[in-house]
């Protein structure tokens, strides 16, 4: 994660939980787990209005796995990391809510691929030497709006803890991907534009991304 990033998550951390303890003797404050597609994290959330809530919070993951882009296989390395700020509004003042903010999202993917066989890189068929190892990144980086419904209100007075749930979507941008190989003809001009199209091709597979779906599961405790 970024220096900005660190920074900018922890000062609004700071200020949510500064902001906050004026509320905890009452019941105003909450602190939440969780997982899902945006990794495992945590969050504090407090009471602005009876029926309008504030959550902020941190997310990580970090994952090793194969994937297949435009006919060859990857390894990927996974590293996310987001800060959201949302406000719940439970419109007709029960577990039910709509949620909006914003996510300050940085996701990583590291890609790796050494070919056995002959590969189709932009069109075209190279041999494993002509291509040597392809190495790239796919980063979506950025604030992005957030839009979702949900269940579970933990600030509810009735109970100390409970399960709650998200589904939304953050507008993030589309992933930008870099490549590069290191085979024996890796300074050649016409590999390099083939290349281009390879990663062309992967930000194009990638494209419905910019629309990031986020679901997320979990469990929270009022003080």
């Amino acid at each position: 994660m970024g220096k900005r990033l660190e920074v900018f998550s922890l000062s609004f951390l700071l200020a949510l939980l500064f902001c906050a303890m004026g509320c905890a003797d009452s019941g105003g404050l909450a602190v939440l787990g969780k997982g899902g597609t945006l990794g495992f994290g945590g969050e504090l959330a407090t009471g602005i209005t009876s029926d309008i809530n504030a959550r902020l919070g941190l997310n990580t993951f970090d994952y090793d796995f194969d994937e297949e882009f435009d006919d060859t296989e990857y390894d990927i390395g996974l590293n996310f990391c987001s800060f959201s700020a949302l406000v719940d509004w439970h419109i007709f003042g029960d577990s039910f809510r709509v949620t909006g903010g914003l996510l300050s999202v940085n996701h990583e993917l590291d890609l790796d691929a050494t070919p056995t066989a002959n590969e189709n890189i932009g069109g075209t068929v190279y041999t494993p030497a002509q291509i040597g190892t392809l190495s790239g990144d796919v980063d979506i980086d950025g604030a992005a709006p957030y839009l979702g419904i949900g269940w579970g209100n933990p600030l509810d007075r009735s109970r100390r803890w409970g399960f709650y749930c998200d589904l939304g979507v953050a507008f993030t941008d589309s992933p930008d991907v870099a490549l590069s190989a290191n085979g024996t003809l890796a300074s050649d001009s016409t590999f390099q534009a083939n290349l281009a199209k390879e990663r062309d091709d992967i930000e194009d597979d990638l494209e419905p991304f910019k629309l990031y779906p986020v679901i997320s599961l979990g469990l929270y405790y009022r003080f």
